[in-house]
């Protein structure tokens, strides 16, 4: 690491101590500091959003940060967002990418593993098509990936798989070698436990999307989330629709549920292969989009699709940037 990033991670600390403090006051004035470090890299429609965002107490991304504070350890706060932000170059990637794309061989700033699933990657529009990777499940293959992939930028992961976290010892040993990136784990409510709990607060980078298929958790669910939030840990919701559930997520009334338990974030499955018996149609997959982005103007819960057309992967800057606005 160059002396210039450890003075970044040295602000971005300082910059997180300051705003524990006293959220309300000085939320506002976290954008100086993006400013400062974004400057004239960050596309303006973005920096529009960073502005709304960190100065309107009624906006639902403030809302959303603002609750970070409240509920999550600053100790795990503090290295997202040193890894999102010095080490993957979050502030540069929109400029980057409305520049005209990654470079002919370069990687994303995010790659979703996927060792398990019976899917071969290849619909257009569909987030494992562009940023996806299938390693085999051993530790070995999954850190040569690793590896490579990060000499290109690329610092978040996102494993879709519901038992990697059963390996609990391998997927942690891949959070401290790669102390500089995020590990997002899609898992069964089963593998969440006090030890695993433990290892996550040590390790900082790590946080799980629990699968929910039903538009009410069940009570094994529930009681992983409460157990999270104890700890005081990041985490959200994976949701597979099928032909039968679309109709009943996306919805006002589980958005709500979802920031009352505590979730974060929510990832709406809508790959085929997620559900091949039962799949949603296309009407019922567009009409939850459509849902997807209008909660995203007001409720303080980061949502994506798996199938998210458009979205700033499969579009240009004009796309990118109405997406941004939302």
């Amino acid at each position: 690491m160059g002396f210039t990033d450890r003075i970044k991670i040295f602000g971005v600390s300082k910059a997180l101590d300051y705003l524990e403090k006293d959220p309300d006051t000085n939320l506002p004035k976290l954008m100086e500091w993006v400013d400062k470090f974004g400057g004239e890299r960050i596309v303006p429609a973005y920096q529009d959003v960073f502005h709304r965002a960190l100065s309107d107490p009624s906006n639902n991304w403030y809302q959303l940060i603002k609750s970070m504070y409240s509920d999550i350890d600053n100790r795990v706060l503090k290295k997202i967002f040193e890894n999102f932000i010095i080490h993957a170059g979050l502030l540069d990637w929109t400029a980057h990418n409305a520049a005209g794309g990654w470079p002919e061989g370069a990687a994303p700033w995010a790659t979703l593993i996927d060792p398990s699933m019976a899917c071969k990657m290849e619909c257009k529009g569909c987030g494992a098509a562009v940023y996806g990777v299938r390693p085999a499940m051993e530790f070995d293959s999954l850190d040569e990936e690793i590896v490579a992939r990060k000499a290109k930028g690329t610092h978040l992961y996102i494993f879709n798989l519901s038992n990697l976290l059963e390996r609990e010892e391998e997927m942690i040993a891949l959070c401290n070698k790669h102390s500089d990136c995020v590990f997002a784990v899609f898992t069964v409510p089963g593998t969440i436990t006090d030890r695993l709990a433990e290892d996550m607060l040590r390790v900082r980078n790590l946080f799980p999307a629990i699968c929910m298929r039903g538009p009410r958790p069940l009570p094994s669910e529930e009681e992983a989330m409460a157990l999270l939030r104890r700890y005081k840990l990041p985490f959200g919701v994976a949701c597979p629709c099928t032909a039968e559930n679309v109709e009943q997520v996306g919805t006002e009334e589980y958005y709500d549920r979802l920031i009352a338990l505590g979730a974060k974030f929510c990832w709406f499955f809508t790959c085929p292969a997620v559900s091949p018996e039962d799949p949603a149609g296309p009407m019922q997959l567009s009409e939850l989009h459509q849902r997807v982005k209008a909660f995203r103007k007001s409720k303080p819960l980061l949502t994506l699709d798996f199938w998210d057309r458009p979205s700033p992967s499969a579009v240009g800057r004009q796309g990118a940037e109405q997406e941004a606005l939302g």
